[in-house]
């Protein structure tokens, strides 16, 4: 019985992490136009921005103040948006947007809410501020404070009859962006792009991929034979990679609201599969592949807010994908020592990890199922 109820509260524990928002970075685009006006684009949740959980948090419920969180994030976007007027000065006091070294006075200009929706998603807002130059810009600077943590920074200025997107600088706790020279401003080496990609497709996993985190780990509790191992994780990756790839040229479109729940029943269903007396590895190898195409879609929609160019869209891809692997391979290796540990100590592995992780992995998968179809 105390083993039963030890399970449940490990289980409640968990929930209570998993439907916590992940704390997402900002997305800042900067756009100069011919008649010197300025317009700044800020891609963020206005929750997060509002209660000062900025990205040092992994999850809202790591922040104290995520009881506010959860209640800005029930009001309609109408209600946020009037809360915002009266957050808005001091919002503006802890962003700077230099132009040819003179701090520069921004005025909103829209504010895009999303309506409520699914409440265990951060929910997207888009901020247009705008600024009117009386000479052309030759520099630019970009600073988002600490305590909204980290922002992604592109720019694009109108020159020779078009507008050029730079590349996205990533910015973390609160870093500048340092003088940009918009005239001859440096491009990014192929290398730094790479880096940069890598990192954000590490990340996107470790700590922020709770689904993909839960999947890998049914995934390997489920056998600790290498050659078995070895071809679940190879399907897995040649699923998502392949999925990924089709999303980002815009091949295969479909709707967050079918894949997201479909995520949350493969993680339970893998786990499942762990508890069952005869598994058969073709069947579970077949099976990884195919959710592992649902879960490549899922990578994309992340991937898909960078609005990646064609002359560097298959180094980021394959540098995100990168990323993933890295991230991927370190929760296998993870859970593979562990299992291995527990084995040395001539300890019964199957019903001191396997069997209560996956009861655990499995009741999350279907929770998580169930809340997003009704969500």
């Amino acid at each position: 019985m105390s083993y039963l109820i030890k399970i449940i509260a490990l289980f409640w524990l968990l929930i209570g992490v998993s439907i916590a928002d992940v704390v997402k970075p900002a997305l800042v685009e900067i756009s100069i136009y011919p008649d010197k006006k300025v317009t700044v684009v800020i891609d963020l949740s206005l929750e997060t921005l509002m209660t000062g959980i900025g990205t040092q948090y992994k999850n809202t419920t790591d922040a104290p103040n995520s009881a506010q969180y959860d209640t800005l994030r029930s009001l309609t976007a109408d209600d946020l948006r009037e809360q915002f007027k009266t957050f808005e000065t001091e919002f503006l006091n802890y962003i700077l947007l230099t132009i040819n070294e003179r701090p520069q006075q921004l005025t909103l200009t829209s504010a895009k809410i999303d309506i409520v929706g699914y409440k265990k998603r951060p929910r997207k807002t888009l901020l247009t501020y705008s600024t009117q130059l009386k000479k052309w810009p030759k520099t630019l600077s970009w600073q988002y404070n600490k305590t909204y943590g980290d922002s992604a920074l592109r720019y694009q200025v109108y020159k020779e009859g078009e507008y050029n997107w730079s590349q996205w600088r990533w910015l973390r706790n609160g870093a500048t962006s340092g003088m940009i020279d918009i005239n001859h401003p440096e491009p990014i080496t192929t290398m730094q792009r790479i880096l940069q990609f890598v990192s954000i497709g590490f990340d996107h996993v470790i700590p922020l991929g709770w689904d993909h985190i839960l999947f890998i780990i049914g995934m390997v509790l489920s056998s600790m034979k290498w050659r078995r191992l070895l071809l679940l994780v190879s399907a897995f990756t040649l699923a998502h990679t392949l999925t990924l790839g089709l999303a980002m040229l815009g091949i295969v479109q479909i709707s967050g609201r079918i894949i997201e729940p479909l995520i949350a029943f493969s993680i339970a269903y893998v786990a499942i599969e762990n508890l069952l007396p005869n598994q058969s590895i073709k069947r579970k190898s077949i099976i990884v592949f195919l959710f592992g195409l649902v879960h490549g879609l899922g990578f994309a929609s992340m991937l898909k807010s960078f609005k990646m160019s064609s002359d560097n869209f298959l180094t980021t891809l394959i540098s995100f994908n990168v990323g993933v692997e890295l991230a991927q391979i370190v929760i296998v290796l993870g859970v593979v020592l562990l299992l291995f540990f527990i084995k040395s100590l001539n300890l019964d592995y199957k019903k001191i990890v396997i069997i209560p992780i996956s009861i655990v992995i499995s009741l999350i998968g279907i929770w998580w199922g169930i809340d997003r179809l009704i969500g």
